[in-house]
């Protein structure tokens, strides 16, 4: 991980040193736009690298750091574990998973516009109740902007539902529970906070039944969008919220 987090911090210094040539090349100095971003960015990734909780871990994400380590081959800091109730913070957001439920029965909110769900595994009758070996999992989930201006974000994608015999299989945010759905497109996960501002909504996965009997089944958060290698690790921008 080591490696990885090197190899990234060279990238964004090459990126980093070619924005300030670009600037000198038009031989004048950053605006105030420009300098706002560049601390922001700097803000985000300082945040990133903090422990999930200030508070000392509990039992439960001790004992969870454990079995990542132990069945996933994850060493991560339990600070960066929390169970449903608890906030996790992951760069600009401080995430709590309310409440969640397993379920075949559609869980009642319309379908986006553009959404196609041919290939995504369950098959639903007409009522949108699940009738083979999927189900639906609804996760109802409150984030917080913490940062101290507006963010528009590829939010949503940040976000994955795991267990530890998932294999290949992992499944994605596929759709928001809203009484007026947005359509569904390349920007459907997209997300627009004032600052300081609150937004609670369900997340609706689906996963088959076999892999939700007997497992435990948790939320991955990378608020990069980066996929990072986090085998092996001494710590991770990864935080994981238990469903519990």
């Amino acid at each position: 991980m080591k490696k990885v987090v090197i190899s990234g911090i060279i990238v964004i210094l090459v990126i980093f040193g070619i924005g300030m040539s670009y600037m000198l090349f038009r031989g004048g100095r950053r605006t105030e736009e420009e300098q706002k971003i560049s601390e922001e960015g700097e803000k985000r990734m300082e945040n990133l690298m903090k422990p999930g909780q200030e508070e000392e871990a509990d039992d439960t994400s001790k004992s969870f750091s454990d079995t990542l380590n132990e069945k996933a081959g994850l060493t991560v800091d339990p600070q960066n574990i929390v169970s449903v109730g608890n906030p996790i913070i992951s760069g600009n957001y401080s995430f709590t998973v309310n409440s969640w439920n397993v379920s075949k029965e559609s869980p009642g909110y319309a379908l986006p516009e553009g959404i196609d769900l041919s290939g995504a595994g369950p098959q639903m009758d007409a009522n949108g109740n699940i009738t083979n070996e999927y189900s639906y999992i609804v996760v109802n989930i409150t984030v917080e902007n913490k940062a101290e201006g507006p963010i528009t974000d590829l939010l949503w994608g940040y976000l994955k539902l795991k267990t530890f015999e998932t294999s290949d299989f992992i499944s994605e945010v596929r759709y928001l529970g809203e009484e007026t759905p947005r359509a569904y497109g390349h920007e459907y996960s997209m997300e627009t906070f004032e600052a300081g501002e609150t937004k609670s909504y369900p997340l609706i996965f689906f996963m088959p039944d076999e892999m939700v009997k007997n497992q435990e089944l948790y939320l991955e958060i990378n608020a990069t969008g980066i996929a990072y290698d986090t085998s092996d690790s001494e710590f991770s921008v990864m935080r994981y919220i238990i469903l519990n």
